[in-house]
């Protein structure tokens, strides 16, 4: 089984679904910090030596900058060798959409078959709401829900501790 490793490259350059046939793949959505990068306040208060990774940024496209990079999250395209692929994601954080938006076009990803959740910050969980995108779709509502996958410590953090 090959396996594809891309991380910030081009449509172009990268290999969508319908060129790995039957491999399964590993596409890094985000490779980034929570804080994501380049860093908001070293574009806008710049110190006197402005640091030059963030002011790449405003030079060199986003699908071009290497060092343009979202929170940190997987995708892992899971090929079973019924020609049916399987797609699980490893954390939602606060930019997932634009996740989405640039990588599952460009890898033709149809949607999201489980999601797998580390921890419980805002750079993990927080683009949970725009996982209705990427969900299966069905008129009649005739279909399972997406399963999340998560410690009950995080569980009981995202959504509040009942007992207190």
């Amino acid at each position: 089984m090959e396996t594809n490793f891309t991380d910030n490259e081009s449509c172009r350059e990268s290999q969508s679904k319908d060129d790995r046939h039957g491999s399964s793949a590993l596409i890094f959505l985000g490779t980034g910090c929570s804080g994501m990068v380049p860093r908001a306040m070293c574009l806008i208060q710049p110190t006197d030596s402005p640091c030059s990774v963030c002011t790449q940024a405003l030079t060199i496209p986003p699908e071009c900058n290497p060092n343009y990079r979202c929170n940190t999250s997987l995708l892992i395209d899971y090929f079973n060798g019924d020609r049916e692929h399987k797609y699980i994601v490893i954390d939602v954080g606060k930019n997932f959409r634009e996740q989405v938006i640039r990588w599952f076009t460009c890898h033709k990803i149809p949607q999201v078959d489980s999601i797998i959740l580390t921890h419980e910050h805002a750079d993990a969980v927080l683009g949970l709401d725009d996982i209705r995108a990427v969900q299966p779709y069905s008129s009649t509502n005739d279909i399972d829900p997406t399963p999340v996958y998560l410690t009950q410590f995080s569980m009981d953090s995202c959504h509040g501790d009942p007992r207190q």
